[in-house]
């Protein structure tokens, strides 16, 4: 532990000052947003959306946020990064005062669409401060270790929302909206830390207001490496969009969950994701950003399957749990995505990303609906899986390491 310890002091010292900065705020806003993320479908479909429905309101969520994505990349390469995230996290304090403001499912419109914009964006922004703030050689690690710290804030949220929502009398509307007012304080708290504190980048060089749109979207997809992992990208944001909406729905409805067990799985998600982001990382800096990927994959594929067939609460959290093994990876995967580009092409990269994604999600919850209520509930989970197993996969096996061509220059 002492080793450990020291290790962490010495490795954040030779860190950035954004990066510290990035550190606390992921914190603020991870703790807070844990008390909603777990309730957000219930919190629709008890406001009187079906399945149908549901999925419809977050397709129209996917449009918008991909109409977004790609501007929000070109304005980080050209524009201020600290005004560009602030923006983001305006609309970060909208979202849950729209939640909670909603009467009915129809009005639940906008924060869904609020919610899709501001995870697309932040994440277009956070990424790109993340892989200018670290060196090549620390990227995955550091990544790693903003996802340990702000896991640990995740995990106590959900159960904490759990316990306040059993103890006013469940699952209902009018105790929800208690959640998403908890949230908006943390949103707030967020935007006053990175208003405050945020320091506007002084050797990034900006590109010129002027160039072509589209010829910036031709150059970062010039290589073929680069349009081989958007084919990842793309069918993870549709097979993802398919399924995400429906998990906490599903445990309620099909399992019978209740609010303490939606509090629980998403705890055991987050603590997983806590204590295996920096080992994950750490092991992405050694061994490769490719193959840590891959180890990570059966995790995905045994969280789902165990959804499906859980016969108690027990192991629906265990089937979260899980999960969080397979987000712990998302340092390797970051990692790698943004590595595959140089540096001044990262920000429109993870815009162009993040727009192709949000387009190819735009149908996906929609489609999850009708194959929750066309074929059985338990589809898009098993249909995750297959599309993982035999598309997604061999295309991640055939992208090339970036962490042995970055060390090799």
């Amino acid at each position: 532990l002492v080793g450990f310890t020291k290790g962490l002091r010495n490795f954040l010292r030779r860190q950035s000052y954004n990066f510290k900065v990035l550190i606390v705020k992921r914190g603020l806003e991870s703790f807070f947003s844990g008390f909603t993320s777990n309730y957000t479908s219930v919190y629709v479909t008890k406001l009187g959306a079906d399945p149908v429905q549901l999925g419809g309101l977050n397709s129209l969520g996917g449009i918008a946020s991909a109409i977004l994505a790609l501007p929000m990349g070109w304005l980080l390469d050209t524009y201020s990064l600290k005004k560009t995230y602030l923006l983001t996290l305006i609309l970060s304090i909208l979202l849950p005062l729209t939640y909670a403001v909603s009467m009915d499912w129809r009005m639940a419109l906008i924060p869904v669409a609020l919610g899709y914009i501001t995870m697309s964006s932040s994440m277009v922004v956070e990424n790109v401060i993340l892989a200018n703030s670290l060196r090549d050689e620390d990227r995955a690690t550091g990544i790693g270790l903003i996802q340990a710290l702000t896991g640990v804030a995740m995990s106590l949220s959900p159960t904490l929302a759990g316990l306040v929502l059993n103890m006013l009398g469940g699952l209902e509307v009018e105790y929800m909206r208690v959640l998403f007012l908890i949230q908006l304080i943390g949103s707030c708290l967020a935007f006053a830390w990175i208003l405050f504190r945020f320091k506007e980048p002084m050797n990034v060089v900006r590109r010129s207001v002027k160039l072509n749109f589209i010829e910036d979207l031709k150059e970062v997809l010039a290589s073929s490496r680069s349009k081989k992992w958007l084919l990842v990208e793309l069918s993870g944001g549709f097979i993802f969009g398919m399924v995400i909406p429906f998990i906490y729905v599903y445990a309620a409805e099909v399992k019978h969950a209740d609010a303490l067990t939606l509090g629980l799985m998403g705890s055991g998600m987050n603590f997983t994701y806590m204590a295996s982001s920096i080992p994950i990382g750490k092991l992405a800096d050694r061994i490769g950003r490719k193959k840590t990927i891959m180890l990570l994959r059966p995790t995905l594929y045994l969280s789902m399957i165990l959804l499906v067939v859980a016969p108690s609460p027990e192991y629906l959290i265990l089937a979260m749990a899980l999960r969080g093994f397979t987000w712990g990876g998302m340092a390797a995967w970051s990692s790698l995505a943004l590595e595959l580009v140089s540096e001044s092409e990262r920000g429109r990269w993870s815009g162009v990303i993040q727009l192709l994604r949000n387009l190819f999600r735009v149908p996906a919850p929609l489609v999850g609906g009708y194959l929750w209520a066309a074929l059985d509930p338990s589809a898009p989970f098993l249909i995750l899986v297959l599309v993982d197993i035999l598309f997604r996969v061999p295309l991640i096996a055939s992208t090339p390491e970036t962490l042995e061509a970055r060390n090799s220059r």
